[in-house]
C-alpha cells in the first residue's frame, strides 16, 4: 500500500505531499490542473524513463519519493535477493532527476531502473493508457489465466519447469559434443595428462596446511633454537626466575608459622614453584629434542612446491584440485566412448521430450478449463459495468512447436464490443478507456491472486457517463475492499464513491504556475461533486443531487 507520495520540482508542481489511505482514493480536478503529473510521478518510481522535460521550468533537479508498506511477503524476498535492508513497516523509494541524468534508491540502496521496476511492479499496477497496460502482452494474458486457474495448474507448471530445465541442459550437452575426431583426440590426451598429473601427486585434503606449518618451523629453526636457549637460561639458570621463586618460597616458609596471614602467600608461591619447574622441564625437553634436518626440510619444500604448482593450474585448494581430477576423469570417459555418451544423451532427450509433451497437454487442458470459467466471470463483470452487448472468449491455442517452460499455449482474449462485429484480439479492439475498464473487471475477478496491493486507474471513465459511470464507481469501491485503489476521474458518479478524495488545482502566483493537491473533507467533496456535475456554486438542486449521490455511495 502506498502511504505517501512526495513530489518536488516536477512539471507544474513546486512541492506536494499526497498521503494516500486504504480503500478508494479519488483524484479530481479541471483538465490541465496536473492530475497526470501524479500518475507520472508514480510511473517514475516504477522505473519509467525520464528526461529534463519532466523538470519544473527553471529548475535543475527534481525528485519523487514514495513510501509504501508491502502487502505481500514476496516483496521482502525480492529485497533480500538484491541485498536491500528493510523492515516490515515501510519501503522508501526515491527517484531523483538532474541535468546529468537520474538515479534511483530503495531504502537508501542504489538500484537500476530494471531493479526498481521489479520491486515496484510487485506492489503497484498502473492501469491506464495503452502503452502502460500490461494486459496487451500475450505473456501477461497467460499469466493472468494461470493465476485464476486451480492450484493443480501451478503444481503441473512446476513439474514442467523442472523437466524443461533438465531438457535444456541435455540439449546444451549435445551441442558441446565434439564432432572433429582430431580435436576430440587432443582433448582426450589433455584430459588424461591432467588427470594423471594430479593422480600421481597422491594429494591428501588438508596436508598443505600441515606442510606449511612444518615449513615455517624448519625455515626458522636457528632463530627458534636461540630464543628457546635464552628462555631456558632466564627460567632455570643460577639467577633465573625458577631459582628466584624457590628462594622466595624458602624464605616465607621459614616465618609462615609465626603468622597465619602468611599461609596463603606461601601456598601461592608453592603453586608457582611447581608451575615454574614444569615449565623449565618443558623448555629443556624442547631444546634437547629440537634438531634441524636438511633432508626433511628439502622434502617438505619440494612437496609444497608440487602442491602449489597443481593449485595454480587446477584450483585454489587441494579439494578443488581433486574435484577437477574427478571432472577430467568423467570427461575422459565421455571422450573415449563418445558414441555411447551421445546415444545416452539422445535417449534422455527423447524421454524428456515425451514427458514434457504430456505435461504441456495437461497444462493445456487445465488452462482451457480455467478459460471457460474466467470467460463467464468476466462477462458478468463487464455487463455489470454496462458493456451490455459484449462478447468475450479466451482462446487457448496449443502450439507444440513452440513449447517452453510455461507450456506450448498461446493465450488471447477475443472480444466484440458491439453486436454484429466479429470478435478480435483485445489489443486491436478496445480503446484506452475500455481497456482500463476491462482491466478493472479482470482485477475484480483475479485481483486476490496477483499479490499486488495497490491498483492505479488513470481516467478509467473516459468516454462514459450516466449508468456506466455509476457501475464503474461501484466496481472500484468493491475492489477497494481488498486493494488500495487510486483513480483519476472526471465523473461525479465515480468520485462519489471515494473513501479519500484529493482535488488537484492550478493557480498562478506572480509569473509562475503552481499545482496543488488538497485532501477534501465531506463538505469539500460535495463542492467538488457539484463542480463535476457542471452546476454553479449556488445551485441548490445540484448540491442536493451531489449530497444524494455521496450518501448513496456511502450506503
Amino acid at each position: 500500500m502506498i502511504n505517501n507520495l512526495h513530489v518536488k520540482n516536477l512539471a507544474l508542481i513546486d512541492e506536494a505531499d499526497v498521503n494516500f489511505t486504504p480503500g478508494l482514493n479519488i483524484l479530481t480536478g479541471e483538465t490541465g490542473a496536473g492530475k497526470s503529473i501524479i500518475i507520472g510521478s508514480l510511473g517514475l518510481c516504477m522505473g519509467a524513463r525520464a528526461d529534463l522535460t519532466a523538470l519544473r521550468s527553471g529548475e535543475t533537479s527534481g525528485s519523487v519519493e514514495l513510501t509504501l508498506t508491502p502487502d505481500d511477503d514476496s516483496v521482502y524476498g525480492i529485497l533480500d535477493e538484491m541485498g536491500i535492508d528493510h523492515d516490515e513497516e515501510a519501503c522508501i523509494i526515491r527517484r531523483r532527476i538532474t541535468e546529468s541524468g537520474s538515479d534511483c534508491h530503495v531504502n537508501g540502496h542504489k538500484v537500476t531502473l530494471k531493479e526498481l521496476s521489479r520491486i515496484c511492479s510487485s506492489m503497484i499496477d498502473i492501469c491506464g493508457q495503452r502503452e502502460s497496460v500490461t494486459l496487451l502482452k500475450e505473456s501477461s494474458l497467460r499469466n493472468l489465466l494461470d493465476d485464476y486457474a486451480e492450484d493443480e495448474l501451478i503444481s503441473v507448471l512446476g513439474k514442467l519447469n523442472d523437466k524443461h530445465a533438465e531438457y535444456s541442459k541435455v540439449l546444451r550437452s549435445l551441442d558441446e559434443v565434439e564432432t572433429d575426431e582430431s580435436l576430440r583426440k587432443r582433448k582426450a590426451d589433455l584430459a588424461e595428462y591432467e588427470m594423471n598429473e594430479i593422480e600421481e601427486a597422491a594429494l591428501i585434503a588438508g596436508e598443505d596446511d600441515e606442510l606449511e606449518a612444518a615449513y615455517r618451523r624448519l625455515s626458522n629453526a636457528s632463530r627458534i633454537s636461540e630464543s628457546m636457549s635464552a628462555v631456558e637460561g632466564l627460567l632455570g639458570g643460577g639467577e633465573g626466575a625458577g631459582t628466584m621463586i624457590s628462594r622466595a618460597l624458602r624464605e616465607i616458609a621459614s616465618v609462615s608459622d609465626y603468622d597465619e596471614a602468611l599461609s596463603p602467600i606461601r601456598d601461592a608461591l608453592s603453586d608457582l614453584e611447581g608451575m615454574s619447574q614444569d615449565l623449565i622441564r618443558d623448555v629443556r625437553a624442547y631444546v634437547d629434542d629440537a634438531e634441524y634436518d636438511p633432508e626433511e626440510f628439502s622434502r617438505i619444500t619440494a612437496r609444497l612446491d608440487l602442491i602449489n604448482h597443481l593449485k595454480s593450474k587446477y584450483g585454489a585448494t587441494i579439494e578443488d584440485v581433486l574435484k577437477y581430477m574427478d571432472e577430467k576423469s568423467e570427461e575422459l570417459a565421455r571422450l573415449n566412448d563418445q558414441d555411447a555418451y551421445v546415444s545416452a544423451l539422445n535417449e534422455l532427450r527423447d524421454r524428456l521430450y515425451g514427458e514434457i509433451m504430456e505435461l504441456c497437454m495437461r497444462v493445456h487442458e487445465l488452462r482451457t478449463r480455467a478459460a471457460d470459467a474466467l470467460e463467464n466471470r468476466l462477462i458478468e463483470e463487464l455487463r455489470d459495468m454496462n458493456f451490455l452487448e459484449v462478447s468475450l472468449s479466451i482462446n487457448v491455442t496449443a502450439e507444440p512447436d513452440r513449447f517452453g517452460a510455461q507450456g506450448y499455449d498461446s493465450v488471447d482474449f477475443m472480444i466484440s464490443m458491439n453486436p454484429g462485429e466479429a470478435p478480435r484480439p483485445l489489443s486491436s479492439v478496445a480503446s484506452g478507456g475500455e481497456l482500463s475498464r476491462i482491466m478493472l473487471a479482470i482485477k475484480c475477478v483475479t485481483g486476490d491472486a496477483d499479490g499486488i496491493g495497490t491498483l492505479v486507474f488513470d481516467e478509467i471513465d473516459t468516454g462514459i457517463s450516466g449508468v456506466t459511470s455509476l457501475k464503474t464507481g461501484e466496481k472500484l469501491h468493491s475492489l477497494s475492499k481488498s486493494h488500495q485503489v487510486i483513480c483519476i476521474t472526471h465523473q461525479a458518479q465515480v468520485a462519489a464513491q471515494a473513501d479519500t478524495h484529493f482535488m488537484i488545482s492550478k493557480s498562478v502566483q506572480g509569473d509562475r504556475t503552481y499545482t496543488a493537491v488538497t485532501p477534501l473533507d465531506r463538505e469539500g467533496m460535495i463542492d467538488e461533486l457539484v463542480r463535476m456535475m457542471g452546476a454553479g456554486d449556488n445551485s441548490s438542486a445540484a448540491r442536493s443531487a451531489a449530497e444524494e449521490l455521496k450518501n448513496g455511495a456511502i450506503a
